[in-house]
This record gives C-alpha cells, sequence and structure tokens, in this order.
C-alpha cells in the first residue's frame, strides 16, 4: 500500500511540473524545506537526555541579523548573500560541560546535526568528549529539536553555526553530519576572517558534494520532470539568498586549512560515496599522524549507511581521537 501511495504521488508531481514548471517548483521547494519529524524518537536518545545534565542556552537571531545586514551593505561575505532567513526569536543551544576530574579544554565543540536530526544524535560522543575536558554545544536549529520557527534548510544551518561561533568568540572544533556539513560551508560564505580563524579542527561525517547534488537526489526522489529542473534551481536560489552553484563542498573545506577528517560509508544510501570522494580528493592532506600511527584524512567505512555511523564505537572513537590528541598533518 505505501509503495502505491508513494508512486501515486511520485507520477503525480511528474506530470505536475512538467505541465506547470515555474509554479511547481514553488511547491516543491516548500516540500525540500520541510523537515520530517521523526515518527518515533529512539529510546537511547530519550534516555541519554533523562541521565545525561545539560544547561540550555538561547541565543537571540537578531544581532546575528543585524551583523550580516552589514556585510551584505558592504559586500564582506565570500558568497553574495541577497536574503537572510526568518529565524525564530531564539536558536536553542544545549551545553554539556567538561567532566569537573579533567583538565579544562580551551576549544569547545559544536556538534551540527543533519537534516531531520537534533543534538542528542551525538549521544555517544557527547560523554567522551567531556571526559577528554571539552565543552560541547549541540545546536537545535530551527523546526528542528528544541529550536521553533517557520523556515529551515541549509542556509538556516549555515546561519546559525555562523551566530553560534560569534556566541563563543573562542577556538571551536566542529563536528557534522550530513547537511550539517552543508550548513558548516555557509558559514563560510557568512564569515569573517576572524571568525574563519576561531575554526581550529573540523570533522565531517557522511558529506555532501555538491549543494547542487542535494537538489537532484529530492527531484528524483519526489519525480521532478527535467523541465523544471532549472526554475527549481532558481527557487533554490531565491530561497536560499546566494547562488548554490559556487557551494562545492571540498573546494570550500579547502580554503579553512585546517586538520580535518572526513569520514563517508560506503553503503550510505542518501548522499553518494563517490561523489564524497571527489570532495575528499581535494584536501590538501591525506594523512594525519597521531600518536605515532598514520591515519587518512578520508576514512572509508563500510556498512553503517547514513545514520547509524553516529552510533559506531570505532567511528566515535577515531574523532574522538582526532580532536583530542596532538595531530601532524602529513602530504
Amino acid at each position: 500500500m505505501d509503495k502505491l501511495i508513494y508512486n501515486l504521488f511520485y507520477y503525480k508531481n511528474l506530470i505536475t511540473s512538467f505541465v506547470a514548471p515555474q509554479s511547481f517548483a514553488v511547491t516543491a521547494y516548500k516540500l525540500f524545506e520541510t523537515p520530517k519529524l521523526p515518527p518515533k524518537v529512539p529510546e537511547w536518545e530519550k534516555e541519554f537526555e533523562k541521565e545525561h545534565e545539560f544547561n540550555i542556552i538561547k541565543i537571540p537571531y537578531s544581532e546575528h541579523i543585524d551583523t550580516i545586514k552589514e556585510r551584505m551593505v558592504k559586500n564582506s561575505t565570500a558568497f553574495e548573500v541577497t536574503r537572510i532567513p526568518n529565524f525564530p526569536e531564539e536558536l536553542t543551544v544545549l551545553e554539556y560541560l567538561p567532566n569537573p576530574d579533567v583538565p579544562k579544554r580551551q576549544e569547545t565543540i559544536i556538534c551540527v546535526h543533519g537534516w531531520d536530526g537534533r543534538g542528542f544524535n551525538y549521544f555517544k560522543f557527547i560523554p567522551k568528549f567531556q571526559a577528554k575536558g571539552f565543552r560541547v554545544l549541540t545546536p537545535d536549529f530551527p523546526r528542528h529539536g528544541k529550536t521553533l520557527g517557520e523556515e529551515s534548510g541549509c542556509h538556516v544551518f549555515g546561519h546559525s553555526i555562523n551566530a553560534l561561533i560569534r556566541y563563543v568568540n573562542a577556538p571551536v572544533y566542529i563536528l557534522a553530519h550530513s547537511l550539517g556539513n552543508g550548513g558548516f560551508c555557509i558559514n563560510y560564505g557568512l564569515s569573517n576572517e576572524v571568525e574563519k580563524k576561531l575554526v581550529k579542527r573540523y570533522a565531517g561525517i557522511a558529506i555532501p558534494d555538491k549543494f547542487t547534488d542535494i537538489v537532484e537526489i529530492f527531484e528524483n526522489m519526489i519525480g521532478i520532470a527535467n523541465r523544471c529542473h532549472p526554475y527549481f534551481l532558481a527557487e533554490n536560489n531565491k530561497n536560499l539568498g546566494f547562488d548554490i552553484s559556487k557551494m562545492v563542498f571540498g573546494e570550500i573545506i579547502n580554503n579553512y586549512s585546517i586538520p580535518t577528517l572526513i569520514i563517508h560509508d560506503k553503503n550510505d544510501k542518501e548522499l553518494d560515496f563517490n561523489k564524497a570522494s571527489n570532495s575528499a580528493s581535494l584536501l590538501p592532506h591525506k594523512n594525519y599522524k597521531v600518536n605515532n600511527e598514520i591515519k587518512p584524512c578520508f576514512y572509508e567505512s563500510e556498512g553503517l549507511g547514513h545514520r547509524r555511523i553516529l552510533r559506531d564505537d570505532d567511528i566515535v572513537d577515531r574523532i574522538v581521537e582526532f580532536f583530542s590528541e596532538n595531530i601532524e598533518l602529513q602530504d
């Protein structure tokens, strides 16, 4: 029955987008920017929320909006920004403090969730980061988790990351999953030089390659005719406030010139492994040395898919080591 309903939905979209491509592009974008609430929150995330103490920080968007407006006037961003999203009043961020019995690290780790996600997705990472002396911040982006809002998407993620880095105003390590990596790239396009230099290390799990790839995945999923494609791209550019063709993940990450670890599963059915490999090939350093062992900057996992990868102990330990130990980049 579910397959029949999907087929009816798919072919209806295919016909409508062919007959009325321009108007359907507007309808499609509304679907594209609407996160799907999980039918059931996983029990392990519920238990983590109950058993682990955290503080709730509310970061007003007003200061960020004023900052970006000023940068738009001065045209001082890496991307030409033509629109500021409709933000809720505040961004909700969960704060986990370092364990009291370990030396405190100067860096704050920001855990960036993906589409349909929330900060609790990092429940496996957080205690291990705390044990290494890190303060951990896990934002819930608008229309996700504990943050309300009317609008969401990769651009909203990017603006929110930029606002959070400015709020921390100290060295940060970024850990991102899926579309959260795209948000981190948009943050680059919004950042000034001070904000860029605050990012000291970065680990990206399940990475995109180009933003246009994400658009095409969605088009294929819901059934958008080729005739509608240019209108849908234009609708994305209009709503996101910049030219999405300029967002090439590997090129943007390369600009940071910081220790970077990319992890992608060969069985990822949402973001193609081969395309992720294209971005990873642009990394200036192919390996890093940690604890006298050489490890790849692009780690290829297998059998973990797109989401279960966040719950794999080996993946968690690899990233915790990457953030907490001395790293020597290798060619």
